[in-house]
């Protein structure tokens, strides 16, 4: 196999820590894999994958809230490859019928592993950049919130909400929640500013102050240093934020 001349970003989803550890310790072997996160959830997967972009995904199938068929049905297009792994034969079929790359039972062999890996890059044309050193397993920064978004995934309670975010008015902060409101409703979702501020286009939406994000086609008016939006809600702007805010919507107006 001729290996990409750029790292293979994989994630691992999987509850079960030694099917993680196992899949860690192979990746680590493989000069071209390079590990960006691992998960031990379906539903928290879903958001880190959105933000860090993986271009392979191993995942597990039996897992609490959501499957791992569940999970690609809710994966945004393009899709990276993916590997199942499972110690469940009768979910092959299944799985090939999503399109997976292949199909692994556990306990899997690092030869068996070898051989998704070889099917996995033959599949697709990865980027054409000079190779470089595989960092160590950690996540890395988040990266810069994306241009456009169809939509966003939302976790509330043990529900998973699809979001779009241009129906989305502005964003309140309360700690580590976060209210986000939309036209005749609010969603409640354990989330931080930072983490939901790298998911949204940036081109759409202002941080006007510490604990607020407004979209820009909802601002209403301006009245010194309140924001109305065209839901009628009244959102201050933080002092040290108003010059920014003021600057970049005379940017877009012009």
């Amino acid at each position: 196999m001729t290996a990409p001349l750029s790292p293979v970003r994989c994630f691992i989803i999987d509850d079960e820590l030694p099917a993680r550890q196992l899949i860690e310790k192979f990746v680590s072997r493989v000069p071209f894999l390079e590990l960006i996160g691992t998960c031990d959830n379906a539903v928290d997967a879903l958001f880190q994958v959105q933000q860090l972009q993986p271009s392979l995904i191993f995942l597990d199938v039996e897992m609490p809230e959501m499957t791992g068929f569940e999970f690609l049905r809710l994966l945004p297009t393009p899709k990276p490859e993916v590997i199942m792994v499972t110690a469940f034969p009768h979910y092959a079929v299944e799985g090939f019928e999503h399109q997976v790359t292949d199909y692994l039972l556990k306990p899997v062999s690092f030869e068996r592993f070898m051989r998704a890996i070889n099917k996995a890059t033959g599949n697709r044309s990865f980027s054409q950049e000079a190779p470089t050193p595989a960092p160590p397993i950690v996540a890395p920064s988040p990266e810069p919130a994306p241009e456009h978004t169809d939509f966003i995934l939302i976790k509330e309670d043990k529900k998973l909400i699809k979001v779009v975010p241009e129906e989305i008015v502005f964003i309140e902060g309360m700690k580590d929640y976060l209210k986000i409101h939309l036209p005749g409703r609010v969603l409640v979702t354990h989330m931080t500013m930072l983490k939901i501020e790298a998911m949204l286009p940036a081109a759409l939406f202002l941080r006007v102050n510490r604990s607020y994000i407004v979209r820009k086609r909802a601002i209403q008016e301006i009245d010194g240093n309140v924001i109305t939006t065209t839901d009628g809600k009244k959102v201050p702007i933080g002092v040290t934020f108003r010059e920014s805010v003021m600057e970049t919507l005379r940017k877009n107006r012009s």
